[in-house]
């Protein structure tokens, strides 16, 4: 499901809690000021996120980039992880002035999520064998093989006893 600027919009504003109450519409007087500042705040941190989605495209000696954005309802080419991600980002920009403690969980929140994607976290991978190497038995140095019983010949000072 492709998402737009102002479905980024929506989100922030339900995040923060700065819809109406009554109704809980978003796209309130008050929130216009907001409105007007979420598309240069989501082309700052837009190709920062690119390259983690599994929408990026890599063109071969070209840096994956996307063209700014200048519609509320143009379509933002990330995956879903991404654009939660980006929800984050642009909460702690938007927040920066007005509430600093809000904008710093937010700032926090958002780094911790793209250190994932750096990372990888998350990201499906293939299986693979795990060597056990806390099995209950091991080969001494004649070569025979020993049981763990839960005492070990030397001391916290690596000293035989």
């Amino acid at each position: 499901m492709a998402q737009t600027p102002m479905d980024v919009f929506e989100r922030m504003i339900h995040l923060s809690d700065n819809g109406d109450e009554s109704t809980g519409k978003f796209d309130i007087a008050d929130n216009k000021e907001y409105k007007y500042r979420i598309i240069p705040i989501i082309n700052t941190i837009l190709n920062e996120l690119y390259p983690y989605s599994d929408t990026c495209v890599h063109a071969e000696g070209k840096r994956a980039v996307l063209e700014p954005l200048t519609d509320l309802e143009q379509e933002i080419d990330l995956d879903l992880y991404c654009i939660e991600v980006l929800v984050y980002g642009v909460a702690a920009r938007m927040f920066t002035d007005e509430n600093g403690n809000l904008a710093a969980f937010y700032e926090q929140e958002y780094e911790r999520r793209l250190g994932d994607l750096r990372s990888g976290a998350g990201m499906a991978t293939g299986a693979e064998a795990i060597e056990d190497v806390y099995s209950g038995s091991y080969k001494d140095a004649d070569g025979e093989i020993r049981y763990n019983t839960g005492y070990y010949p030397y001391n916290e000072f690596s000293r035989w006893n």
